[in-house]
């Protein structure tokens, strides 16, 4: 396991995913790159309430990179490329990164919950 518990190979498929959105070729920066990607996940999976790729059997949303639903995979790629760019500032994510893990979401409702 990677970084926080995502696996090293997911990890390593959203910095390719992540190296396309960013037109970045070889190795360059690789290990800020992976460092970017897995905290991207982790704050996709802390959005949608989930996983977004299985740690064990039948956990997550996916079994490997490739299942992931695109728009969330390519969330997650825009948001570690704008991470990359922006880690010297406190730049505000784009919103089309919200708008493509949106649908994939899970709300919890509460009667708990006061109004």
């Amino acid at each position: 396991m990677g970084e926080q518990g995502v696996p090293v190979g997911v990890i390593a498929e959203a910095v390719a995913a992540t190296r396309e959105v960013l037109r970045l070729e070889g190795s360059a920066e690789a290990a800020l790159l992976g460092r970017v990607c897995a905290a991207a996940i982790l704050v996709c999976e802390a959005f949608v309430g989930g996983a977004i790729v299985a740690r064990v059997a039948g956990d997550g949303a996916a079994e490997s990179w490739d299942a992931v639903p695109a728009p969330v995979a390519q969330g997650v790629a825009m948001l570690a490329a704008h991470l990359f760019d922006h880690r010297e500032s406190d730049a505000v994510p784009p919103a089309a990164v919200a708008a493509l893990w949106r649908p994939y979401r899970r709300l919890r409702l509460s009667p708990d919950v006061a109004a």
